[in-house]
């Protein structure tokens, strides 16, 4: 029996969301592998974080508290990790989001501790107890299926919706400990400051429901078309890259391997063929809806609901049934 480490990423005293992911992956690994859970959160001022995780079903919450570790930089995170594994128990697995703060600290990780090391898993599929961890390669252009062998410890970064944070397991009492671990340097680099970008109107990471555009649409003076069914849904707007390419909309709303990871419940493909780079980026949606006048589109090879029609007459169709349901209160507000 051995440990799954949980690496809880955080921001201005909140959660990331990922991290519920990350849980329930690991309770996955616990179960069948017959390994414990702990959640390992890093930083300063802790305890409401750690009041958070506790609803969980894991055996620890370890809160490592030092000063180096309020950014979490890459060099006196992984000293605490270290400390951690050196006074308690080393891991078996240690599970990160990927994330771009956690890009070079990943592969660090792997050199800290020896480990085999995969990054950007974008779906985990079990054959017994075994992991197989889908991640695409070459630029997208082939999907990598892959299985870490001996003992471990194995480094894994998932990447949003990769689990469903819908399977975590709840109703846990975990013990928390705390560790004021020993960094003797921070290394070469020094945070001096941070500066929040300026955010647009969209949050497609967390957005329940997204209605993304593609090429298809013709024009940018067509988005307008789009914009309003995904207003009567309250979904946020994304697009396949052709659309950001052309200047349409900001990147802020490009979706797939050189834009955003996303996992609502629910995404509408509207004028999106399917290509490759797209789609590794909506794997995991709960429920996709592609729209599409071509019947041969590889989007349909991934959606569950398939609308072959033009695109310009089933949008406003559905617009006006969505509004006509609010309207009828058979849809939240």
């Amino acid at each position: 029996m051995g440990i799954v480490w949980t690496i809880a990423d955080h921001r201005g005293g909140r959660l990331n969301p990922q991290t519920v992911e990350l849980i329930a992956a690991a309770q996955e690994l616990a179960e069948r592998q017959g390994h414990r859970v702990w959640a390992v959160l890093a930083g300063t001022d802790l305890a409401p974080l750690a009041e958070a995780l506790r609803t969980y079903r894991i055996e620890k919450v370890v809160l490592l508290n030092h000063p180096e570790l309020a950014y979490l930089s890459a060099f006196p995170l992984l000293q605490a990790l270290r400390f951690l594994a050196e006074r308690t128990e080393p891991p078996a697995w240690i599970l990160y989001p990927h994330t771009y703060r956690y890009y070079d600290i990943g592969a660090r990780l792997g050199v800290a501790f020896r480990a085999e090391t995969v990054s950007d898993v974008q779906r985990v599929v079990w054959e017994g107890s075994e992991p197989i961890l889908i991640k695409p390669t070459f630029t997208s252009k082939f999907i990598a299926r892959i299985r870490l062998t001996g003992p471990g410890p194995h480094v894994v970064g998932l990447q949003p919706g990769a689990v469903s944070a819908d399977s975590v397991r709840v109703g846990g009492s975990p013990e928390v400990l705390h560790l004021t671990p020993e960094i003797r340097q921070a290394g070469r680099r020094r945070l001096l400051r941070t500066v929040e970008a300026t955010r647009g109107k969209v949050d497609l990471a967390h957005a329940p429901i997204i209605v993304a555009v593609g090429r298809g649409i013709g024009s940018k003076e067509n988005l307008a078309l789009v914009q309003e069914l995904a207003d009567a849904l309250g979904a946020a707007l994304g697009a396949s890259r052709p659309v950001v390419d052309a200047g349409w909309l900001p990147f802020e709303h490009q979706i797939g391997s050189s834009g955003q990871t996303v996992a609502p419940k629910l995404y509408i493909a509207v004028g999106i063929s399917g290509a490759m780079q797209h789609v590794v980026g909506i794997r995991g949606s709960k429920v996709i809806v592609a729209i599409n006048k071509d019947p041969e589109a590889p989007i349909f090879k991934i959606a569950h609901y398939g609308i072959v029609e033009d695109l310009f007459k089933v949008v406003p169709a559905l617009t006006r049934k969505v509004r006509e349901w609010r309207e009828k209160g058979l849809l939240g507000a």
